[in-house]
């Protein structure tokens, strides 16, 4: 009694000087905390284990001071999906055969082995098999520890393993809290098994413990103890985790910049990095021992917020953490800006929530429920103020998220395709990793990594709205049988590839030895014919397996990290919005497609799977994005091509029109004997403002057909910068409309409104008189069958013209044109009529038709009894008309 009084009043100092000490220094801190109080090593019994000799129980350890039950409970690291359960077929993945969430229970085609659910007449693995082969990416407790209705689920699962001798796995605080945790040693007990001695193996290299000379158990070392029983603080060195901790289990981290990042830092083990490419380091690319394509000129950081000095802690922060802690906003009251109530340090160190933030990610698997809960780059960025060059920016941030242009290459290598129809000699399928000649090898320093371009898929937010995302597309083949249907278990397909000696076997080298040198080459070993299928299928039926085939996926793998700025990250327009728009951009899934099988796109519950599977040449196989399916509109890119043919002949058709009618003119005049002797006179037949405002429509209107060609074909006009013409073909749009409404006012308020209207009475016979003269009378010389005058200015055809170009065709253009400007600011007015797929062809059509308008336009001025005579009267307002008795009709009395 009196030691467990002593330890408690010793640990509720310790907690007491280790608040003093965290609010002294800040919580955030990933420097070890000299200050952290020096604490007993206590075994699952709470004895010192100095004493015992037995393995450290963190719970017991740490317990003293936190919840440690609490955190084990609150912590998707170590529940690994245990608490989220699916019924079969109901997971996100799909699959029938995966009936639990996370990493516990999963399928994973690239690791292959799974747990086998219970009942199941073939066993893979049970839960001590899972802890040896997915313990490393696992921080303990959860499966290892989790009781059930009062019995341990590793015995339900594993009546045969004796997990009295073997022990558990506690959740591991030392991985994460201590500098430099020997994960190697951690991993080495769990893979032979001694699951009990793996957290305390997490110790070794501090001094504080060291293996026995027959390799079962550990000793400690006493002089590593003080006089208490304590640990001496400079051997433990805990501390708040470091990006390193992280990496231990997600992938390549570096903060060391002045050691060149190399190949020996790179392990197959490397969960994140292999499958997405990622890799946390400040150090620049172009310093790096890495072999990489144009490393020379890639003078920039693997990501920019680790070269910032920002750890994996600052945005996956614990969600309880006073120092990241905000209220939603919908709690708090309307009048405060600012809410200053946090929780308090003392509940948060004894009861820290280990379900950290996340971000979005592609496989509903583990920590579900807080996916979005990490705050986004918009955060802590105001785009609105660093992309003032963008055009439309509340348009581009509704449609894509930062990632999709601040992450637009990986200048890493990553999984490409995964083969598990065949096995390699070494007994595992076969691996193609992207960007990577030669052996295809990506820790061979012979080969150049070429790195690859992620493609971009719709991924949802937490408000539900779809952002384009970067992600790799891992695409996979295996083998299932049986009923209820289970991948062919690793065991099963070693036994129909290999005999007895780990040799293939005579069928197979028959099979698949195509050059007959007894050798399967990397080229050989694929099912790519029906006599390859079968020959395995036999194999795998004569172990007993029914119902066999083949079954293929593909798994995306979000890109969060990598990050760039400045001239790295995607700034051109024409990345975009171009034939070749990176949005739509198609990525490699495979060279070639075992058993012809085609995959299935897995996305997930926050995934949008849009896009199709295309064959290309020689047997490759590509994911294709649909823009169109995808709810996107691209200027420059998604065009609608009838249109632009329709478009295109139109204004050909009016173009070669003019220029034979011109061509004939000119022949004509060259050689008519006598020429035009009409009468004429002079009239003032156009105003200041007429004049100012025809001027203003015609040169906007040509300024915006120009901008507007940029615009929708910025591939062709490459030495124009889109993101500058935008503007200047917003503000025209702008300056076009108020012209226009002005006009609409003067032409009104003057009653000269009546010069643009038709009568009605006569008006087909008139417009026929007129269309005979440019069709006959002007060949031949002969007066303009209507005289013009200062209350009638057009003659019939031209105010039918007019009346369709101001009523129909201007209002149209101006309406579609205002839809898209305003498609970031009213997005439901657009999509009320179906948004910019239907709005933005439409504006296009009449923007062809402009253009075939301003060519008759500019051609018609020429038809006066001069050719500049029209150009001359808008210009000074004065007109030398024809008159006499030789018209048709005066307009006047019509």
């Amino acid at each position: 009694m009196m030691h467990h009084r002593l330890l408690k009043r010793r640990l509720g100092l310790a907690l007491l000087v280790l608040l003093l000490a965290l609010v002294t220094v800040g919580v955030a801190s990933a420097q070890p905390s000299p200050i952290h109080p020096a604490i007993p090593l206590l075994d699952k019994d709470g004895v010192n284990v100095l004493e015992s000799g037995n393995p450290v129980s963190v719970m017991k350890t740490c317990g003293g001071c936190h919840d440690s039950d609490f955190i084990a409970k609150h912590s998707f690291h170590s529940l690994v999906g245990l608490n989220h359960q699916y019924a079969a077929g109901s997971a996100p993945s799909g699959r029938p055969w995966d009936t639990s969430n996370g990493l516990y229970g999963l399928w994973d085609p690239i690791t292959y082995r799974y747990l086998s659910p219970s009942g199941d007449a073939t066993k893979d693995m049970n839960t001590a098999e899972w802890l040896k082969v997915f313990g490393s990416h696992f921080a303990g407790g959860g499966p290892a520890v989790v009781t059930r209705d009062g019995a341990s689920l590793t015995e339900s699962n594993d009546p045969d393993w004796d997990w009295n001798k073997s022990g558990v796995v506690e959740m591991n605080c030392f991985l994460c809290h201590m500098p430099e945790p020997n994960n190697q040693a951690r991993i080495d007990e769990l893979q032979k098994g001694a699951f009990g001695w793996a957290n305390t193996a997490t110790l070794m290299g501090t001094g504080i413990v060291q293996p026995k000379a027959d390799g079962e158990g550990m000793v400690y070392n006493k002089d590593a103890f003080d006089d208490d029983g304590n640990v001496k603080k400079d051997a433990l060195q805990l501390q708040s985790p470091s990006s390193e901790n992280c990496g231990q289990c997600h992938g390549e981290v570096q903060t060391d910049v002045t050691t060149a990042l190399s190949y020996r830092d790179f392990d197959s083990s490397d969960w994140v990095t292999m499958r997405s490419g990622q890799i946390f380091s400040g150090q620049r690319i172009s310093d790096s021992a890495l072999n990489i394509k144009g490393k020379s000129e890639l003078d920039r950081s693997w990501d920019v917020h680790a070269e910032r000095n920002l750890k994996c802690t600052e945005c996956h922060f614990a969600i309880n953490n006073p120092t990241y802690y905000e209220p939603p906003k919908d709690l708090n009251p309307k009048h405060l800006v600012f809410e200053p109530r946090r929780p308090d340090i003392s509940d948060y160190l004894q009861k820290p929530i280990h379900d950290f933030a996340r971000g979005a990610v592609t496989k509903d698997e583990v920590g579900a429920t807080f996916t979005e809960s990490m705050r986004r780059c918009e955060s802590c960025h105001d785009y609105k103020s660093t992309h003032k060059w963008l055009p439309y920016q509340d348009r581009h941030a509704q449609k894509l998220s930062c990632e999709a242009c601040h992450i637009p290459a990986m200048h890493n290598t990553a999984i490409q395709q995964n083969d598990w129809t065949v096995l390699g000699q070494d007994g595992k399928g076969v691996l193609t990793y992207r960007g990577i000649p030669g052996d295809g090898n990506p820790l061979n320093p012979n080969n150049i990594m070429q790195g690859f371009d992620p493609v971009l898929l719709p991924r949802y937010d937490t408000q539900g709205k779809l952002k384009l995302a970067p992600f790799n597309l891992i695409s996979s083949w295996y083998w299932v049988a049986g009923d209820p249907v289970r991948p062919v278990r690793q065991e099963d397909l070693q036994k129909a590839f290999f005999d007895a000696n780990g040799n293939y076997k005579a069928e197979i080298i028959a099979a698949f030895d195509a050059n007959g040198d007894g050798h399967l080459a990397p080229m050989e070993l694929r099912i790519d014919s029906k006599d390859k299928e079968n020959v395995v299928r036999a194999q795998l039926e004569a172990l007993g397996l029914t119902n066999v085939a083949i079954r293929a996926e593909v798994q995306p793998y979000n890109i969060s990290h990598d990050t760039t700025w400045g001239k790295y990250s995607t700034k051109d327009c024409k990345a975009c919005h171009s034939d070749d728009s990176r949005v739509s951009a198609p990525m490699l899934l495979a060279s070639y497609t075992p058993g012809g099988v085609t995959p299935q796109l897995i996305g997930g519950a926050n995934i949008a799977t849009t896009g199709d599977m295309v064959k290309g040449a020689h047997g490759a196989l590509y994911y294709q994005p649909d823009t169109a399916k995808e709810g996107l509109y691209l200027p420059g890119h998604s065009r609608v091509k009838w249109i632009d043919w329709l478009g295109i002949l139109m204004f050909l058709g009016v173009l070669a029109g003019v220029t034979i009618h011109g061509g004939i003119r000119m022949y004509e005049a060259a050689h008519r004997a006598r020429k035009h002797s009409g009468a004429t006179r002079k009239l003032y037949l156009y105003t200041f403002y007429e004049r100012l405002w025809h001027w203003t429509q015609a040169i906007t209107i040509i300024l915006l057909i120009l901008t507007g060609i940029v615009v929708h074909r910025p591939d062709l006009f490459g030495a124009f910068d889109m993101g500058a013409v935008v503007p200047v073909h917003n503000a025209l749009g702008f300056l076009l409309l108020f012209n226009a409404f002005f006009s609409v006012f003067y032409f009104l308020a003057g009653h000269s409104i009546q010069q643009f209207l038709p009568e009605p009475k006569g008006f087909f016979h008139q417009a026929l008189q007129q269309a005979k003269f440019y069709g006959q009378g002007i060949f031949k010389g002969e007066p303009h069958p209507f005289e013009k005058n200062e209350k009638r200015k057009m003659n019939p055809l031209q105010q039918a013209t007019y009346l369709v170009i101001l009523n129909v065709l201007l209002p149209l253009q101006i309406v579609t044109g205002i839809l898209m400007w305003g498609a970031q600011r009213w997005p439901m007015l657009s999509n009320t009529i179906g948004g910019l797929r239907y709005i933005a062809p439409l504006h296009t059509f009449v923007a062809w038709a402009f253009a075939a308008f301003v060519i008759m336009h500019m051609y018609l001025t020429t038809t006066g009894h001069t050719p500049l005579a029209a150009v001359e009267g808008m210009l000074t307002g004065w007109e030398e008309v024809e008159t006499g008795d030789n018209h048709a009709s005066d307009m006047t009395a019509a």
